[in-house]
């Protein structure tokens, strides 16, 4: 189940079971992550993917919010509320834990390793250690320093060309190809 979209000039598909991967292998590895945590990991992840690689690695759609960036697909995946389409895909993915007010993930099963290449990988880890320990304001903060946050208006869809500011014109140019084709 893909899903195209569109950032500005580039448009990136978005890979639905790769981005319920990515929530269960971030869930694994922070077990009791909460929301905005587990949000930020994966845009932190998608960012470094985007800038050194020139492509995403699910193609999540991520908005403009008050505490800064949330990937949209990836945000219903965690308060299960994607579409009945996209149910089977959720189902047995994550524990969540409600105990304390905010939800908390945990991994449910293994997560589909084997839809991820070794740069999706690392830069999952780089998204995960980057957030890991950091407080709700210091990360919400930075985020609010990126320009394709700072340049997106509030409630509104990010652009990855925004994303891209001051990257590597050589990744710029592969991103717009990747985009060009839809690729991930």
């Amino acid at each position: 189940m893909r899903e195209s979209c569109i950032f500005a000039r580039m448009k990136f598909t978005l890979d639905k079971p790769k981005a319920v991967e990515a929530i269960v292998f971030i869930a694994q590895q922070m077990p009791g992550v909460g929301r905005f945590h587990a949000s930020k990991a994966l845009y932190f992840a998608e960012l470094e993917h985007l800038r050194n690689y020139g492509r995403p690695i699910v193609g999540d759609r991520y908005v403009a919010m008050d505490n800064g960036p949330v990937p949209s697909f990836s945000y219903d995946v965690l308060k299960g509320t994607v579409a009945p389409a996209d149910k089977e895909l959720v189902d047995g993915a994550l524990e969540v834990d409600t105990r304390w007010g905010h939800p908390e993930y945990k991994a449910a099963r293994e997560p589909r390793l084997e839809l991820f290449s070794p740069s999706d990988l690392e830069c999952l880890q780089h998204g995960i250690a980057h957030v890991k320990g950091k407080s709700f304001g210091s990360i919400s903060d930075e985020t609010h320093q990126h320009p394709g946050w700072k340049n997106a208006d509030l409630n509104s869809l990010m652009s990855f060309d925004d994303m891209l500011e001051g990257a590597d014109p050589e990744i710029i140019e592969s991103a717009e190809e990747f985009a060009a084709y839809g690729v991930l």
